[in-house]
């Protein structure tokens, strides 16, 4: 069974404390040397397209309250420079407050992995800093044109490096053959330890242009199938209908026996 949070919105602190409470955060949190917190800063527009700064705060203040391990905040861009993403969508100053690392996952030293059960990347260039680092996914709760949905394990698409993956965007390369079958070998090679989703507002319609939805709700859980589960449902998707949730079912995660954790 795979328990995810779903917690109605009062704000940042107080509703990311309850989520990650309800599903025992702090147990988990508590030997984490390295931490990286993963917005989904696929450019510089505002909120919902991209992970609200204020989501980030609030999950800083947790781990900060629950582990002495470092904590960094990390993203590669779709498109234009991810410096100027992070300066744009508040990030840059988040992380002087907080005197924190940003990390480009676009331009840091990256190691190539192999393995030979993965569905179309065999072999895969990740950044050698997220190998070892407790990886928390933050994403938007969003709909996706070519997945349907956009969220935890969508959301670390963001990982791989431009240097080897950029054609008409930063991660065209990945899109191809299937936009599915790269977010689930993504997650094969770096599963979220942990996933918090701002549904606060959705987006729907389309993960770049759409319309936002307000929803008022904050998800977390440790398991990245489920918690895209839930948050599909609520998009008015059949989880069991989406190719990356079907493949991923059982093997990252899991579609059956999600227990909804509601506060």
């Amino acid at each position: 069974m795979s328990d995810v949070a779903k917690v109605n919105f009062t704000d940042y602190p107080a509703s990311v404390t309850r989520a990650l409470d309800l599903i025992g955060a702090p147990a988990r949190l508590a030997d984490a040397r390295f931490i990286i917190l993963k917005p989904n800063l696929v450019n510089g527009a505002a909120p919902p397209v991209t992970t609200p700064a204020g989501l980030t705060a609030a999950v800083i203040d947790y781990c900060r309250k629950h582990t002495r391990g470092e904590i960094a905040i990390g993203e590669g861009c779709g498109s234009g420079k991810t410096k100027d993403t992070f300066e744009t969508n508040g990030y840059a100053n988040l992380a002087r407050r907080h005197k924190l690392r940003l990390i480009d996952f676009n331009e840091v030293e990256a190691v190539k992995l192999s393995r030979p059960d993965a569905l179309v990347w065999k072999e895969l260039y990740l950044p050698k800093i997220v190998l070892d680092a407790f990886l928390i996914s933050l994403p938007v709760l969003k709909d996706h044109s070519f997945t349907q949905t956009t969220i935890a394990m969508k959301n670390l698409i963001g990982l791989v490096p431009a240097t080897y993956y950029s054609g008409s965007w930063n991660k065209s390369k990945m899109h191809t053959p299937s936009t599915h079958r790269s977010v689930v070998d993504v997650c094969l090679y770096k599963r979220p330890d942990l996933c918090v989703v701002d549904a606060t507002t959705a987006l729907t319609g389309m993960h770049l242009s759409g319309t936002p939805k307000k929803l008022d709700l904050i998800l977390a859980s440790f398991d990245p199938v489920a918690v895209d589960a839930v948050g599909s449902r609520l998009l008015g998707h059949d989880p069991r209908k989406i190719e990356y949730l079907t493949l991923a079912d059982g093997w990252l995660g899991n579609l059956a026996g999600i227990r909804e954790l509601v506060s």
